[in-house]
């Protein structure tokens, strides 16, 4: 982790000092996220006590992720990209108890586990321009603080995931431009220490940015 963010401080210092006359995009983003997990043979089940007692996990709630964005011009081609985002990674979760006495199985009812993140991306961005269309190339890092977790006793309290995808700007005045973009993002850390927790998301957002000369 301190090497993530020893890395993302130095590409923020180098794009600030790249160029006197360089220009800041801040704007806000909002998305629909798709989440699933791969924890080899039991996708859909996360262990939280010994080997094998867990929650078979269902991603059926209205995942998202709202914040700010700033995006740095280092050149009319590339451009670094931070911000500070809340993400609700939400799921169902029934418990099971596969280590209880088979004459006193508990039966337990799905309830919504709370998973919320403070979010914070760096990406380096290759940007095109085709008229007032701006298509924008993207691949970093995002860090996920936990800020609440209802599996917090289990949990690292952080994770890594690094995340690429496109972005499609349209130009609507000559400071403001709206744009819909996709983002897949994989885990490379883990969140839990009982179970792997390979956490994949499928990211559609909108953003509106204002650019600062």
């Amino acid at each position: 982790m301190k090497k993530i963010l020893l890395i993302t401080l130095l590409l923020f210092q180098l794009s600030i000092y790249a160029q006197e006359n360089s220009k800041w995009n801040l704007g806000i983003e909002y998305s629909i996220d798709n989440l699933s997990i791969e924890n080899g043979q039991y996708n859909d089940y996360l262990v939280t006590q010994g080997n094998i007692n867990g929650y078979g996990i269902e991603f059926d709630r209205n995942n998202f992720t709202l914040g700010l964005n700033s995006q740095f011009f280092i050149n009319n081609k590339i451009s670094f990209s931070t911000g500070l985002l809340y993400s609700n990674k939400d799921f169902t979760g029934t418990f099971n108890c596969a280590t209880c006495e088979p004459t006193s199985f508990p039966t337990y009812s799905p309830e919504i586990i709370k998973q919320r993140f403070l979010v914070i991306p760096a990406s380096i961005d290759y940007n095109f321009q085709l008229g007032n269309l701006k298509p924008t190339l993207k691949a970093g890092f995002k860090n996920n603080i936990e800020m609440e977790n209802d599996l917090k006793e289990q949990s690292k309290g952080y994770f890594l995931e690094t995340f690429f995808g496109v972005l499609i700007n349209y130009e609507i005045l000559e400071t403001w431009n709206i744009g819909v973009g996709y983002n897949y993002q994989t885990a490379l850390t883990d969140l839990y220490k009982t179970d792997e927790y390979n956490l994949r998301t499928n990211s559609f957002y909108l953003q509106i940015n204002y650019r600062i000369k």
